[in-house]
């Protein structure tokens, strides 16, 4: 099914779920549990949407460093604490150089990388869901559940040498 943008594309995506269909949408959002908020925003009853939903993907672009001319550093400061409280990393990572080279035409990056977070719905998120708890709330429900953030994905992106802090932090905001 194509995007879900209004209440009747919604109502028919839960009824098609809820009579055993496997159902692939699109839904702009922030995050994973945002996907819930928006659904009640377009009047879905929670019992509906948690009967009908499996899981929810997250994805972001992000800027991939440029493998032939990135630059090894020991983050400080806020970039350390970061990395530190997010995932608990310390140790070298990379920056984009700012000369860049013919490979990366001179920017530092090149290519870009997605980054994820899948939220699975579980019998602690159905409940939570149905008492229309606050997308913050459901957020925590599933990180305790193992649920790895955007943040948190960039983050280990960062870690692996694949992107930079800075690329990070602008395309996905530090959790709460």
């Amino acid at each position: 099914m194509g995007e879900i943008r209004d209440l009747e594309t919604a109502e028919i995506a839960v009824e098609a779920a809820l009579t055993g269909h496997l159902l692939l949408s699109t839904l702009h959002t922030n995050d994973a549990p945002s996907a819930i908020a928006r659904l009640t925003d377009m009047d879905i009853e929670p019992f509906m949407i948690s009967s009908s939903i499996l899981c929810v993907c997250a994805q972001r672009l992000m800027r991939r460093v440029c493998k032939q001319c990135k630059v090894q550093y020991e983050p400080k400061g806020r970039e350390q604490e970061i990395l530190e409280k997010a995932i608990g990393w310390s140790g070298p990572i990379f920056k984009h150089n700012v000369r860049g080279c013919p490979k990366c035409a001179g920017s530092g990056y090149r290519g870009r990388v997605g980054i994820h977070e899948l939220m699975i719905v579980n019998e602690e998120l159905i409940e939570g869901i149905n008492k229309k708890m606050e997308t913050a709330e459901l957020k925590k429900i599933s990180v305790r559940q193992g649920m790895k953030t955007l943040h948190q994905d960039s983050l280990f992106k960062v870690k692996d040498g694949v992107s930079t802090v800075e690329e990070a932090i602008a395309t996905v905001p530090p959790d709460l």
